[in-house]
């Protein structure tokens, strides 16, 4: 899967999540390696080796 595609919910492993002030925070990882850093108000992922990041408000 290409990282500007969105990724199959099922496909990612939550990695790490906490709790903020303003939410929960977690962050998953695909297989093919792209992050996504979820939020109640965005998500935005990240790819591997790339310094662009995407979000989706």
């Amino acid at each position: 899967m290409h990282s500007a595609d969105q990724h199959d919910p099922l496909a990612l492993t939550v990695v790490s999540s906490h709790r903020t002030s303003e939410g929960l925070v977690s962050y998953l990882r695909c297989a093919c390696g792209v992050w996504e850093v979820r939020t109640s108000r965005m998500v935005a992922t990240a790819a591997p080796g790339g310094r662009s990041i995407r979000t989706i408000d």
